[in-house]
């Protein structure tokens, strides 16, 4: 995800196809696939936590179809939906478990989702090259809740746990597997990257799933 020029840091040589990389273009669908699977999941939820399911559904087909734009046909809005989708879905997640940990009204975490969905989005349209401090931004609020959710109840086993070593092996792939990278095969057919599609979508399926129970327990609370 970290972007320099379009395609040219997921070390996959671009064509001039329908698809400019087509591993990493159909890879990318794994987000849309994890989001779909979790359909089941966000309708047995009630209330606060019924509608974060439901957004965090709709933000990763989002961001298998804006990755798919991307490496993909590559279209003039490509990098701004390939950016953009994936920041949302760490976000609505961040600010979820921020909410549940803290005890915030739903009202102040929408609105903090709300909020830092918009000034992604123009910081994205204005400065294109700030991808990578919103990531680290995005990463930031995620740990953030992880943190404070933790201290109210245990996440559930074994998929937090699971969700973890799926973060590390994607991470890990994507960063060996730059253009340039140990891992870098420009024409091989297992790319990489494709790998950190697949691991980084079920990593946030995991993760999701693994921390539901807790902001399940947190918002039902009487207040």
């Amino acid at each position: 995800m970290w972007i320099e020029a379009i395609g040219e840091s997921d070390c996959e040589v671009i064509g001039d196809g329908a698809l400019a990389q087509p591993v990493n273009a159909l890879s990318s669908l794994a987000f849309s696939i994890v989001g779909v699977a979790l359909i089941g999941w966000a309708r047995r939820a009630r209330g606060h936590e019924h509608a974060v399911r439901w957004v965090l559904v709709g933000a990763l087909v989002a961001t298998g179809i804006g990755s798919f734009l991307y490496h993909g046909p590559q279209t003039a809005i490509s990098n701004f939906a390939h950016d953009i989708t994936f920041l949302v879905a760490i976000i609505v997640v961040g600010f979820a478990n921020l909410g549940a940990g803290l005890g915030l009204t739903p009202r102040t975490v929408w609105g903090s989702v709300g909020g830092a969905a918009i000034i992604s989005g123009v910081a994205l349209a204005l400065f294109p090259g700030s991808t990578n401090g919103l990531a680290a931004l995005g990463i930031a609020i995620l740990v953030a809740g992880d943190i404070v959710l933790r201290r109210v109840g245990s996440p559930g086993r074994p998929w937090y746990a699971l969700s973890l070593v799926s973060f590390g092996l994607a991470v890990a792939l994507l960063v060996a597997g730059r253009t340039g990278g140990p891992l870098c095969d420009p024409s091989a057919f297992l790319q990489p990257h494709a790998a950190w599609h697949a691991l980084a979508a079920v990593g946030v399926g995991l993760y999701a799933v693994g921390t539901g129970d807790v902001r399940i327990r947190r918002t039902e609370v009487p207040a």
